[in-house]
């Protein structure tokens, strides 16, 4: 009759209760699948591109204490243990590398190409230097050399990033400039016997014969560092 309701068989309700759950469950189940294809894009973007700005990081302090300052005639600061002799260790094997880099807000960052050019570079030169002396494994007599690069300017820079406020520069330096910090610790009781640490600056224009090359500068100041260093530690005069 008009105006009344239709009676629906329980087995009915069951099944169409049955059915909203069924929805409910699909539904749900399709936004976390989403929700993981979303996340997963994400993490994936995270990953750094040869082109990503390094993050703008204040160069820590040089720990010295407990140290004597040495002088040298090349490198900004050199503090050794007293009573250490770093040719007594004549070995030494490397820690991962890092960098302490800060920009200002005008200034463009170190990039992950650029970074990962200085790694590579620097152990490049220093297993030259080095020689048989550069090992794998602590063990006695060896050094563990722990170096982060503070500064690192190329000559020219490609897809460079702002430090501030986003975009993309392509930006061309006529001098280069890089600088380090490096500490010498015993490979087996972690105990720091050296600090050292330099600064260096390419010639202005035009007497830098770098100024058109993508490293020239940052790596002459590599070359040299890793010979310094390879110096001390074994004992040979520095240069």
């Amino acid at each position: 009759m008009f105006g009344q309701e239709k009676p629906v068989a329980a087995a009915n309700v069951a099944v169409i209760r049955d059915k909203g759950i069924g929805f409910k469950a699909g539904l749900l189940a399709g936004i976390l699948g989403l929700s993981l294809m979303v996340l997963a894009a994400g993490t994936a973007g995270a990953a750094e591109s040869a082109w990503d700005g390094i993050p703008s990081k204040k160069a820590p302090k040089l720990v010295t204490e407990g140290l004597t300052e040495q002088d040298h005639p090349n490198l900004d600061k050199v503090f050794v243990k007293p009573g250490v002799k770093l040719a007594s260790y004549g070995k030494v094997m490397l820690a991962p590398m890092d960098t302490a880099i800060e920009r200002r807000f005008d200034e463009v960052l170190l990039s992950v190409r650029e970074r990962d050019h200085a790694f590579e570079y620097m152990t490049k030169q220093l297993e030259e230097s080095f020689g048989p002396a550069l090992v794998k494994e602590p063990g006695p007599g060896v050094l563990k050399l722990a170096i982060t690069f503070t500064d690192y300017v190329p000559n020219r820079s490609f897809h460079a990033e702002k430090a501030r406020g986003g975009g993309t520069v392509d930006r061309v330096y006529s001098v280069g400039r890089a600088a380090f910090q490096a500490t010498l610790t015993d490979s087996q009781t972690g105990e720091v016997v050296a600090v050292i640490a330099d600064a260096d600056m390419g010639l202005p224009f035009p007497d830098n014969v770098n100024t058109y090359t993508i490293y020239g500068d940052a790596d002459r100041f590599t070359r040299r560092w890793a010979k310094q260093i390879a110096r001390l530690v074994t004992g040979d005069a520095a240069s």
